[in-house]
């Protein structure tokens, strides 16, 4: 990665941005990647640990286009940001109370989560519009390489630390314990982010159309009338939909077939994180020179080998299974950071400024609902197939051919305007 020079943003914007997203990554690292284990330590059995998915991703559904609108109605969408974050910091709190109650305790986690999906939802759709009122199309490459490299660092230190302590615990309650400390330190550092969000200034968008937002119906007939944006909405919802789809299911062969511990859980992440961190630089360098559209082709192509092994690894017996999935899943995972780096950037190339936070949420919605409902079915089929080592592989495999197939959609998307890059 180069350093800031007259073609880059300045040191400032790019430091603020970076340190805000290594916060909320300690916080989805404590929170997010520690809830099926919570859930499970609750109490929680297979089907309600599809629930975990689809319940909080409906209440995301219920605020998104709300959300969407008020945000572009505010001429510095900051304030959004804040706002939500503020209101996520208060959800987080409880849930790390939800353990003091004598009964019902994974019902009330799974209620209090699902209403924490709302505010972080709008965070999510505020942030990429503010991000985009902010920094010019040119730029926005080289911080988003900034800022989800040193996430990926993140992502190496905090499953480490939080999985051997989980590991180190001797009691379920004991283990309970480290959830809710968990809970309450991404309370506190989300107070932390809101101190950082405040500080990013610059000259926000403020042309007429940026400003101007119209009624729902309108925005909806404007949008299915937009080629360009729906084109690119055809290709992303049937690349989430094969992605999402294995969420449960993934971690149900790495817990109930492969066996893996917290430790084991923990070495996954790390080396998915190690993995990326060493090759974003290739991947930003890849975009710069042939562009966003075609790097998602690589990064969709390695997702596609995911449940292979899965497969092969299930396929072992313990350990060897084991050691071969946590190889295996991290060589898999060397093509992700171009998901994670360009998928925001191919959707603001085709989102207009009038209406911009709205047509994002709509988009949204449309990933929530494969977010929602994805790891359900996945865990139908699975079950109907007879919820065996068996069917696990044959659903796995199943999954395997969809992904093959969304890697040459976003090839022909490149190939189609590949003289529009």
């Amino acid at each position: 990665m180069r350093n800031c020079s007259k073609n880059h943003p300045d040191n400032r914007i790019l430091l603020l941005f970076t340190f805000e997203g290594m916060l909320i990554t300690i916080v989805n690292n404590l929170v997010g990647n520690n809830n099926n284990l919570f859930a499970t330590r609750l109490g929680a059995s297979d089907l309600q640990l599809s629930l975990l998915t689809t319940i909080p991703q409906l209440v995301g559904l219920m605020v998104l286009i709300p959300g969407g609108i008020l945000t572009d109605r505010l001429k510095n969408k900051r304030s959004m940001v804040m706002v939500s974050l503020a209101v996520l910091t208060v959800f987080y709190a409880l849930i790390g109370c939800v353990p003091m109650l004598s009964a019902n305790r994974f019902t009330a986690f799974l209620i209090l989560l699902a209403a924490s999906v709302g505010p972080m939802t709008i965070y999510n759709v505020s942030w990429q519009a503010n991000f985009s009122d902010l920094v010019n199309a040119k730029e926005q490459n080289h911080i988003m390489t900034y800022r989800t490299a040193l996430t990926f660092v993140i992502g190496i230190i905090i499953p480490l630390v939080s999985g051997t302590l989980l590991a180190a615990a001797n009691t379920n309650d004991g283990k309970i314990q480290l959830h809710q400390i968990y809970f309450w330190i991404g309370a506190a550092l989300l107070l932390i982010q809101i101190l950082v969000v405040s500080q990013i200034k610059g000259s926000p968008n403020t042309s007429a159309a940026s400003r101007r937002t119209g009624q729902l119906n309108g925005v909806i007939s404007e949008l299915l009338h937009n080629k360009k944006f729906l084109s690119f909405v055809g290709v992303a919802i049937f690349f989430y939909v094969t992605w999402h789809v294995d969420w449960t299911l993934y971690f149900i062969g790495q817990v109930n077939y492969l066996k893996l511990n917290e430790a084991w859980l923990s070495y996954v992440n790390i080396g998915n994180a190690v993995v990326q961190f060493i090759t974003i630089g290739f991947w930003s360098r890849l975009n710069n020179k042939y562009g966003v559209r075609f790097g998602i082709i690589f990064g969709n192509l390695g997702l596609a080998f995911c449940p292979v092994c899965m497969i092969v690894a299930t396929g072992l017996p313990l350990p060897q299974g084991q050691i071969a999935f946590v190889i295996m899943n991290t060589l898999a995972n060397i093509t992700l950071a171009a998901v994670n780096l360009n998928m925001m950037q191919c959707l603001l190339q085709v989102v207009p400024e009038n209406n911009k936070t709205l047509y994002i949420s709509i988009y949204t919605v449309l990933v929530t609902l494969s977010n929602a409902f994805m790891p359900l079915i996945g865990v139908v089929v699975y079950t109907k197939l007879g919820a065996d080592l068996k069917a696990l592989q044959l659903t796995f495999w199943i999954i395997f051919v969809a992904r093959i197939i969304s890697t040459g959609r976003w090839g022909l998307r490149w190939w189609r305007l590949r003289e529009r890059e």
